[in-house]
């Protein structure tokens, strides 16, 4: 907790001034804004800094679908892509449509069903490390799903998941692109350049 604490504190200071703080990470968002108040309980003027931080935290999709309202970013992606919703953003953060509704509004991209989406991909920090054949049985688990869609691509909100599911797809010899949302968003609307699996 003492080093937890030294972290957070720089970034108190250094977002004190933000208008927003976005992150491209639901475990991150839900880290500062579901722990660090708790971190400096002890405290009352950090714990009210932590608790202005958390209010103005986003994750990125829940930035740009609630906090900006805009939906359509312009550009297209022509691929079949699934969408794995991590335990962070959507468990911890709420965040179940917001990524959704971004790439529904991308021209030309085919949203198809991910089989049992909500299921944990298994990385969890920690986790896969301490528990690790658990880990990678709720990978192998995860990555069958991912070539049942039928998907092109995969996406997801968290770089956690992503490394971990995608590592596994990779083990596969799968052809399965892994992306960020950011990064699909990013590369439909031009502003960088394809690339290939």
């Amino acid at each position: 907790a003492d080093e937890a604490r030294h972290v957070a504190r720089t970034l108190l200071e250094a977002f004190a001034d933000a208008d927003a703080v976005v992150s491209p990470s639901g475990s991150c968002v839900g880290m500062i804004r579901h722990y660090y108040p708790a971190l400096f309980a002890g405290d009352p003027a950090l714990a009210e800094e932590a608790r202005r931080l958390a209010e103005k935290t986003y994750e990125l999709s829940q930035f740009l679908v609630r906090r900006l309202q805009k939906v359509d970013f312009g550009g297209r992606f022509p691929h079949r892509v699934t969408f794995h919703p991590s335990c962070h953003g959507s468990r911890l953060l709420g965040v179940r449509e917001e990524p959704l509704e971004l790439l529904r509004h991308v021209r030309d991209l085919e949203l198809v069903d991910l089989p049992y989406a909500r299921d944990c991909c298994g990385f969890g920090g920690t986790f896969s490390v301490k528990m690790s054949e658990i880990s990678s049985a709720m990978a192998e688990e995860k990555a069958e799903n991912v070539l049942g869609s039928g998907a092109d691509v995969l996406v997801s909100t968290d770089m956690g998941c992503l490394m971990n599911i995608g590592g596994t797809l990779s083990r596969r010899g799968a052809r399965v692109r892994v992306m960020h949302l950011a990064e699909l968003l990013a590369e439909a609307a031009g502003l960088t350049e394809e690339v290939t699996a």
